[in-house]
């Protein structure tokens, strides 16, 4: 029944989604690209490791962008369904409550999944047009984009709780675009506040601490959402 859960979920997708999905990452790519047109001989004498360099300020971008880009997919998958008032009418189908948040939850996924992938082929294509004839050090890029993503599962789950629980998506819309401002001043917070973990502090590589933070409160925050719009009552 899950694959037919994802099929329909699938076929509802709005290309604005796609929008986001896609040109979320490209864009934090483009500021840098702007940026380094802008001061390309300061920034190359800043750092001679210049791929590292060049992945340490796309990283500086792409936790703010990362957490509007979840805010704006969860509010717009589950915004569709309130809207056209179609919860009332999936829960009419032989079919257990989770199992349709939780098809909702894997799109969610694989979408923000797709969208970080393209990060690195994004600053892949930047390096090259800069004129880094180095080797590319895909294993720190796919970390800066990866371990950002995993540190900040309990973002995503927390929109998702919030888009599905409340109607007005004002609510989830407020909460996450604050959260996204937030996080861009939050490298002065204790390590305990989440807000802290996706900004990798430690370094591209060696905040895995933060990423096993992200992965368990995001799982606690994943069951609770599952648990709870589960028992919440369908007008």
């Amino acid at each position: 029944m899950i694959s037919e859960l994802l099929k329909s979920e699938i076929l509802k997708i709005r290309k604005l989604t796609w929008v986001i999905v896609i040109f979320g990452p490209l864009g934090v790519v483009a500021m840098q690209g702007a940026n380094y047109a802008l001061r390309f001989d300061y920034l190359m004498s800043r750092n001679p490791d210049k791929w590292l360099f060049l992945l340490e300020n796309i990283h500086a971008y792409w936790p703010p962008a990362l957490l509007l880009g979840t805010t704006m997919i969860n509010s717009l998958l589950a915004g569709m369904e309130h809207h056209a008032n179609m919860w009332k009418k999936l829960f009419s189908l032989p079919v257990k409550q989770w199992k349709v948040y939780q098809s909702k939850i894997i799109i969610i996924i694989t979408m923000m999944l797709i969208s970080t992938a393209i990060l690195p082929a994004g600053t892949y294509v930047l390096g090259r047009l800069l004129g880094f004839s180095e080797t590319f050090p895909l294993g720190d890029a796919l970390m800066m984009s990866f371990y950002t993503l995993f540190a900040a599962l309990p973002f995503v789950f927390l929109q998702f709780w919030l888009s599905v629980k409340y109607s007005n998506q004002g609510i989830a819309l407020t909460i996450g675009i604050a959260s996204a401002v937030f996080i861009m001043y939050a490298h002065g917070l204790p390590e305990w506040m989440p807000w802290k973990w996706p900004l990798l502090i430690d370094g591209i590589g060696k905040s895995t601490l933060s990423v096993i933070k992200g992965l368990a409160v995001g799982l606690l925050i994943y069951l609770f959402a599952l648990l709870s719009l589960s028992r919440k009552d369908v007008a």
